[in-house]
């Protein structure tokens, strides 16, 4: 019951980091991400992302709670589809709006691109949220510093 909780929160982050990571990495040069996005260095995107995720964790944590209680693969999907999946979508969407900082653009799309591809497993298979289904960001985001977005991964 804890162990999918855990993990629960865990995906949540996880995702949240990738998509900060990812966000702004569409403009390949300095003068098209400022126009999009604000310029921002690698400390101040950490530093955000990290408190995006953090704040973000509340409706993840309520559902984790709800999944702790074994409920059936019915009701695992309900709580996936709408409150799992749309609290990752804000998180990655909030991300994303901060801007890549100068130099980082390729390890930001690999986060980004790992936590999509991650949640779009989630939402074809909800019962994923009981793994550790964004293990794979964590182990790119969390050397970033990205260490509140699924942080028991």
């Amino acid at each position: 019951m804890t162990r999918r909780f855990s993990w629960i929160a865990i995906a949540g982050m996880l995702i949240a980091g990738l998509a900060v990571a990812g966000c702004g990495s569409s403009g390949s040069s300095s003068t098209k991400s400022t126009a999009t996005a604000p310029a921002i260095t690698k400390a101040e995107l950490v530093a955000k992302a990290n408190a995006i995720c953090t704040t973000g964790n509340g409706p993840i944590l309520a559902a984790a709670a709800q999944l702790a209680g074994h409920p059936s693969p019915t009701q695992v999907a309900s709580i996936v589809e709408h409150t799992y999946v749309p609290s990752i979508e804000s998180q990655l969407t909030s991300i994303k709006a901060l801007g890549v900082p100068a130099g980082e653009q390729a390890i930001v799309a690999r986060m980004l691109k790992l936590a999509e591809t991650d949640l779009n497993k989630l939402k074809r298979n909800p019962a994923l949220v009981a793994t550790d289904a964004f293990g794979g960001f964590a182990k790119v985001a969390h050397p970033y510093g990205l260490v509140a977005c699924a942080p028991t991964s």
